[in-house]
């Protein structure tokens, strides 16, 4: 069971890192004279889930991300090997090398795709704003740490600041790369495409086959300082023994999360408006989950209130709770929505609503449900910080 308390983290988060490839200082990646390919795709990569990996057991597992143990079994897998099973053996597969830097360029990883070689990589959690746990908090313990702070959002994705602030951080020697990659999410590059202005990436929280447009991949990368890594056999096999078919189609769901945390982000840096729109738009699409209807309508119940529109807001934080009745949060949200309404039966309700997630807070089927529902493909906060998803009560 994990771990939720944060007891003795620091200590496993520094045992954990053993599991990572090291990033060394940056060269450029070889290739030949002849110019790179205007796109390149690496075929039959397998597609693993953050689901997936949320309980498999190693030493340094209760601490990292889920997200880097789906890419390291991916990027193993397609060649053949079992990065779990090597981790928990304590074992590395012979005749293998790493490639890696940091504040690398895009035609690093061009080269190694056009290579044929699946690359791992660990960008900001949206175009806007980032995840960032430990690096405030361990920074802030040998000297104060001063950033931007966030606008509202439900809290319900846990803190987030701008990539703005995450520069403040850079700029005062407070380095967010390694620091923080126990917890941040990786994805496994499989492609570009310089027509398209593209690269093509497995994520294990938002689907396989993701695509983001150079410019934005771009930002959020160097958000982290541009790092990669790519470890395979050193002689690259011309038909790779762990090659699948084909990855899984991508869902309705996968396009909604991706859209989820987008709005998220945006919220954070206070452009509520733009938030709306992602929102609304992938709200009017059919086949949503009620979990991910759920996420979706708390959030736009945020952008509507910090837009002036109190009753939008109330109302879509009512119908966010008809979808999924047993976040602690939801109720929390249409509790603050309906005391700031100003009426006096809003007042009565939101009391009720209070008493519900307090309610919800100690049961711990309810928390079960959320970590299965909400927290299936990414970790969603509990009332006491639990990280659920990846902590199952």
């Amino acid at each position: 069971m994990r771990d939720r308390d944060g007891r003795h983290r620091l200590a496993r988060v520094t045992a954990a890192l053993a599991l990572l490839p090291v990033v060394m200082a940056t060269a450029p990646v070889a290739w030949s004279e002849e110019p790179l390919p205007a796109k390149a795709y690496v075929e039959g990569v397998p597609f693993v889930s953050w689901h997936e990996m949320r309980d498999a057991e190693f030493s340094g597992s209760d601490v990292v991300n889920p997200s880097l143990t789906a890419v390291a079994q991916m990027m193993y897998g397609y060649w053949g090997e079992d990065f779990v099973k090597r981790t928990q053996d304590k074992t590395d597969p012979e005749s293998w090398t790493t490639q890696s830097g940091s504040e690398a360029g895009l035609a690093d990883l061009k080269i190694l795709l056009a290579r044929g070689i699946p690359v791992q990589v660990a960008p900001s959690t949206t175009p806007h704003a980032h995840r960032l746990y430990l690096t405030p908090k361990l920074c802030g313990m040998f000297k104060p740490v001063e950033f931007a702070q966030p606008h509202p959002a439900s809290g319900a994705l846990g803190e987030m600041i701008s990539l703005g602030a995450v520069e403040e951080l850079r700029a005062g020697s407070c380095g967010v790369g390694l620091n923080d990659s126990v917890i941040l999410a990786s994805k496994l590059l499989v492609g570009y495409d310089d027509e398209r202005q593209v690269f093509v990436m497995h994520d294990p929280s938002f689907g396989p086959s993701l695509e983001l447009g150079y410019e934005e991949f771009e930002r959020m990368w160097r958000a982290t300082e541009a790092k990669f890594w790519a470890r395979h056999p050193e002689t690259i096999p011309e038909d790779p023994p762990g090659r699948v078919e084909a990855a899984r189609a991508r869902t309705v769901d996968d396009d909604a999360a991706v859209a989820l945390f987008r709005a998220y982000g945006l919220e954070v840096i206070g452009d509520y408006r733009q938030a709306e729109a992602v929102l609304r738009e992938v709200l009017g699409v059919e086949g949503l989950s009620r979990a991910r209807r759920h996420q979706l309508l708390l959030e736009l119940a945020v952008s509507l209130n910090e837009t002036g529109r109190c009753t939008e807001a109330i109302e879509a934080a009512r119908s966010a709770n008809a979808e999924f009745d047993d976040y602690a949060i939801g109720h929390r949200v249409l509790a603050f929505l309906l005391a700031c309404s100003g009426e006096r039966a809003a007042k009565k309700e939101a009391k009720r609503e209070n008493a519900r997630a307090d309610k919800l807070c100690e049961d711990k089927t309810a928390l079960r449900r959320v970590a299965d529902e909400l927290g299936h493909d990414f970790e969603v906060m509990g009332c006491k910080q639990e990280r659920l998803g990846w902590y199952r009560p």
